[in-house]
């Protein structure tokens, strides 16, 4: 394991604003790699030694270079799991994490949208309210569409909050149903298509 450069890893980490790919089991190879140091250093007999003191200086810097590198990949992990929670977008973890990485990301990613979906429902507006547009015939101002994909949950322009999921056959507000639409996200339909 003489061949793990923590340092170096933590430069090129510094370098980019995307997470480097790491192997799957780089973690067990870190800690594999400082067991074998730690045992490197209990080895030698004289722990005054210009040996020991170089095993040891390699261990310290080992140490410090993969907490420096765990805490700067957790940020850029909090960063993308937030702008995935805002945009709606599906949980599944970019490529280049390990296997822990990809476990914290759902997990904060599933936290951050639960969380945001809850305070979004105590702004939202009762539905009791009138409509902010005057006119009196729905069928110019909603339209049908099947959603292709979920999406976060919002408030549209009629007061009302929506929330929702694929395959959910809803009247939407014609400027939320022509903006899903011309995103993918939804596609209008006719009342008479809907068995």
């Amino acid at each position: 394991m003489e061949d793990l450069d923590l340092a170096n890893a933590l430069r090129g980490e510094r370098k980019t604003a995307d997470l480097l790919p790491l192997e799957k089991g780089f973690y067990l190879q870190v800690g594999t790699y400082l067991t074998s140091l730690e045992d490197e250093l209990a080895g030698v007999n004289d722990h005054f030694s210009v040996e020991a003191q170089i095993i040891e200086d390699e261990l310290k810097s080992a140490r410090r270079s993969i907490i420096k590198l765990i805490d700067l990949r957790m940020k850029k992990i909090i960063r993308r799991a937030l702008r995935r929670a805002i945009s709606g977008s599906k949980a599944e973890a970019p490529g280049g994490m390990t296997s822990e990485e990809e476990e914290i990301y759902i997990q904060i990613l599933s936290s951050m949208t639960r969380g945001r979906e809850n305070i979004l429902a105590h702004i939202a507006r009762p539905t009791t309210e009138k409509p902010l547009t005057g006119r009196k015939d729905i069928s110019q101002e909603y339209e049908a569409v099947l959603m292709l994909d979920s999406v976060p949950t919002f408030i549209g322009v009629d007061g009302q909050r929506y929330i929702l999921s694929k395959e959910d056959v809803v009247m939407l507000p014609s400027v939320h149903a022509t903006n899903l639409c011309k995103k993918s996200l939804a596609h209008k339909i006719m009342i008479g298509e809907v068995q």
